[in-house]
């Protein structure tokens, strides 16, 4: 399975992040948490990821989602295409169903959040080798490497000490811990530099103190049941008051630290900033709002107007029409919205119109009159005009058409 005989077997681990602090943080987490982990390197990107598998043939990768150049999916499904003996836990700062899921068709072993890394990327590593599914094979070196000289307990010690307070700096996210009471007993810097206290104001407080009040029963009924062994972990979102008295949305992940019998030593927390979130989440909602009045509006005037109008899109499809438009052509809404016009119109009446599309496309106004034969209702004499529409980037990405019906009794 690893390398050496079991006792002796060593995971080999290339980790993958763009971050420098995130790279450093899983390493000293690594190296802190388990002593059968080498790290056999590291890169910035998935591109970087791809090469470094080939050249350093690591057994596990650890390895962000988000990168420039070449994403985590991508490079995951590169790696396992071409060294499938090589498994792959993939990090990423938001879960979600659907990325689990992307994760698992790229071919990864496991998806862990960043929130969580200080509580499952170490368990996720030792079902990975309880699982038997590392098959790197083994050196071609038959001779172990003599051991390494024992270390005093005590230098030991101190080193594994320093090399956890340094992760628990240098980590990306907001770091804590605090005791049954609530009371933080330890604090990083970006805990700090989010809240806007210094530790030792925050080290005088407890979280009841700082968390929306409104949520404060729900937390205290979770940390109850963590701190009697009901379960080990909850997550909630919620709110934490800065020392400005400004709240900043988080999300909360919080763990048990027990002792060996087993009773509550103290609570883990990682706290994330989860503004930018609520910021991307309201400029969704206000955007859906803006286009349901748009489209109200454009209802509206399309009755005022009393004609066939519509949306087309790029690829050829109906994104909206009006009444009057479905009525023209003897079909219902239903039957026309999101299809392609082909579907619609009919090849032959498409064949006519399609150097009109690639004009509108193109940026063009294009007004026109022609006989058009539509399948369902047959050769008609129309007036058309088509305004080309533009997305965020101002590029166009489909038109407008109104179109007037000149074949006397048929015209709507």
């Amino acid at each position: 399975m690893f390398r050496g005989t079991p006792s002796e077997a060593v995971v080999r681990v290339l980790i993958v992040d763009d971050h420098y602090s995130v790279r450093r943080g899983v390493r000293a987490l690594l190296l802190l948490g388990a002593e059968d982990v080498e790290i056999c390197g590291e890169a910035q990107d998935g591109r970087e990821a791809v090469t470094k598998a080939g050249e350093l043939k690591p057994d596990l990768i650890i390895m962000d989602v988000r990168m420039p150049v070449l994403d985590g999916f991508h490079a995951t499904r590169a790696i396992r295409h071409r060294f499938p003996g090589i498994q792959i836990i993939l990090l990423s700062l938001h879960d979600s169903p659907e990325a689990r899921e992307e994760s698992v068709r790229a071919g990864a072993f496991e998806f862990v959040e960043k929130s969580a890394i200080w509580t499952k990327l170490l368990p996720t590593l030792r079902r990975l080798q309880a699982s038997g599914v590392v098959p790197h094979e083994p050196s071609s070196v038959t001779t172990l490497p003599a051991p390494p000289p024992k270390i005093p307990p005590t230098i030991a010690f101190r080193d594994a000490e320093q090399r956890f307070l340094s992760t628990f700096e240098q980590t990306a996210v907001g770091m804590a811990h605090f005791a049954e009471n609530g009371r933080w007993l330890r604090v990083n810097q970006k805990l700090c530099d989010m809240l806007g206290f210094s530790s030792g104001q925050l080290q005088r407080l407890r979280f009841q103190d700082l968390i929306n009040p409104a949520d404060l029963e729900i937390a205290l009924a979770q940390a109850t049941k963590v701190a009697s062994g009901e379960f080990e972990h909850y997550a909630m979102n919620t709110r934490y008051l800065r020392h400005d008295g400004e709240s900043v949305p988080i999300r909360l992940n919080v763990d048990a630290v027990r002792d060996p019998k087993g009773n509550l030593r103290y609570y883990n927390c990682v706290i994330q900033d989860d503004t930018s979130q609520i910021r991307l989440e309201s400029e969704l909602t206000k955007t859906q709002q803006a286009l349901q009045i748009a489209t109200q509006q454009l209802d509206l005037l399309s009755h005022q107007i009393k004609a066939p109008l519509t949306r087309c899109s790029r690829d050829l499809r109906y994104l909206w029409v009006n009444q009057y438009y479905a009525d023209w052509l003897h079909r219902p809404l239903d039957k026309i919205v999101g299809r392609p016009i082909l579907d619609v119109v009919g090849k032959e009446a498409l064949q006519k119109l399609q150097s009109r599309f690639d004009r509108v496309l193109s940026g063009s106004d294009v007004d026109f009159s022609d006989i058009i034969v539509y399948d369902g209702i047959g050769p008609r004499s129309i007036s058309a005009a088509y305004r080309p529409t533009l997305d965020s980037a101002h590029a166009v990405d489909g038109w407008i058409a109104f179109v007037q019906d000149l074949t006397g009794k048929s015209e709507p």
